[in-house]
């Protein structure tokens, strides 16, 4: 069998794909982060990093027009670029073992740590972004559009968790073992996930190995490496984004993560340093998040698909908003400890924050799902995976935008108002949703395909 046949190993494959991108990610902006931020490191040092952590994912919109014009189809379409991303990613994370002295014991700098970190993040996610523009290819080409809300609820979950065990487990691990011990076991996990792909094919008949028998299963009397003119990929863009649907649904998604990309950055200097944790425990908080985040996430694909990913993206943004919102209101208690027998000496230190940092990710979930699987809807055209390409780009500069700003809108607005500015930012931008209907897409797609316009 072949995942496109068969729902559990198409299903299977991607959520695995999603968790390979997730480890790294978690141990990166979470675990590192914070270590270097309970030593010192100010708000704008955290943006400057998270930033070239995310930086290479605006260039999903590269990636795409790559793997849409080449491609080795007797292996299948997606596969042979998502095995060369996983080897990447991996040996990628040996040079995090390089600058290990200067982040521990007698010679640590914290500057020089981060002037190395950030290439070393960058170069790691050049790697994760071709897997990921790759898996989202995949996905895009063999999931049926009745699995598409679900299968995506299922996927962020899986990315979720992937983030929570990269944040919350590689602490303790780094804590007891160092930074070496904790990239080796993120190694063994890739390498291990690696496997999904290397043995589950696209199709039934296309090879296993480049020496396996089989050959490509669609389109066999085209050469087995395939390309698209460029210029067709851009005459694809240019009508696909022409509706006023896609323009507006593409504003949301650029401005809709700014606010994340401040507050986040902003949290971690809360936490690290204002309250005082230890980073171990905001890592293991931050790690704790992903729990209602993962059943939110698997929750949200399927109250898309039942009541509409419009109302439940608005949902997301707006509860987010207002949560951030009285979040800053309550920033005199944030301090304030909670009578409870639970707690270990019976109270719970700031918790206000652990409920702040641990709430907003289920909402946050809920409007990435549904924003994902309805970037799936929006993306038209011939040239799928591109536009969805630029959909996802958006959402990262939007993001990078945030972290960017960190550092400034904190000197402009202080701590707590940084957090009822973004909050109210997030809200308002559920506006925006007024002017997006997908009925516009499918209306335009069947006039073009009636006009012979689309293939």
């Amino acid at each position: 069998m072949a995942m496109a046949d068969n729902r559990a190993q198409r299903t299977s494959t991607l959520c695995a794909l999603y968790l390979a991108q997730g480890i790294p990610w978690g141990f990166m902006t979470v675990t590192l982060v914070n270590y270097m931020s309970s030593h010192g490191m100010t708000t704008k040092e955290v943006g400057a990093l998270l930033t070239f952590t995310l930086l290479p994912w605006t260039f999903k919109i590269i990636w795409a027009p790559v793997i849409d014009s080449l491609q080795l189809k007797s292996m299948g379409k997606r596969r042979p670029w998502i095995l060369l991303a996983q080897l990447l990613m991996t040996l990628s994370l040996i040079s995090i073992i390089v600058i290990e002295p200067y982040l521990t014991g007698e010679n640590m700098d914290m500057k020089m740590s981060l002037k190395y970190l950030l290439w070393i993040f960058f170069v790691h996610n050049i790697f994760a972004v071709l897997q990921d523009v790759c898996t989202d290819a995949l996905a895009v080409d063999i999931l049926p559009t009745e699995e598409q809300g679900r299968v995506n609820g299922l996927m962020w979950s899986s990315k979720i968790l992937g983030v929570s065990a990269g944040g919350a487990i590689l602490a303790f691990v780094m804590d007891d073992y160092g930074i070496r011990g904790a990239v080796f076991a993120q190694m063994a996990v890739l390498f291990v996930i690696m496997l999904f792909p290397l043995f589950c094919v696209e199709r039934k008949g296309e090879k296993r190995f480049p020496w396996s028998k089989g050959g490509a299963t669609e389109f066999t009397n085209e050469p087995t490496i395939v390309t698209r003119p460029i210029s067709e990929i851009v005459r694809d863009l240019l009508v696909g984004f022409s509706l006023r649907t896609t323009l507006f649904y593409s504003a949301m998604i650029l401005i809709s993560l700014v606010g994340w990309g401040v507050m986040e950055t902003i949290l971690k200097t809360v936490c690290n340093q204002q309250i005082g944790w230890h980073y171990k425990h905001t890592s293991l908080v931050m790690g704790y998040a992903g729990i209602p985040e993962c059943l939110m996430a698997v929750c949200a694909g399927w109250l898309g698909d039942r009541f509409g990913r419009k109302p439940m993206m608005t949902i997301g943004l707006i509860g987010y908003g207002l949560l951030s919102i009285g979040f800053a209101l309550s920033a005199d208690h944030w301090g304030d400890g909670y009578a409870t027998q639970w707690a270990a000496d019976g109270t719970w230190d700031n918790y206000i924050v652990w409920c702040y940092t641990v709430g907003y990710k289920p909402l946050l979930a809920i409007f990435v799902v549904n924003y994902i699987a309805d970037s799936m809807k929006m993306s038209w055209t011939t040239s799928s995976a591109t536009m969805f390409t630029i959909y996802m780009t958006l959402s990262n500069i939007g993001h990078i935008i945030g972290n960017k700003l960190a550092g400034n809108v904190e000197s402009a607005f202080g701590v707590p108002n940084s957090f009822m500015a973004m909050g109210i930012l997030t809200a308002a931008t559920s506006l925006l949703l007024l002017f997006v209907n997908a009925d516009d897409v499918e209306k335009r797609k069947t006039q073009l395909l009636d006009a012979e316009i689309i293939q």
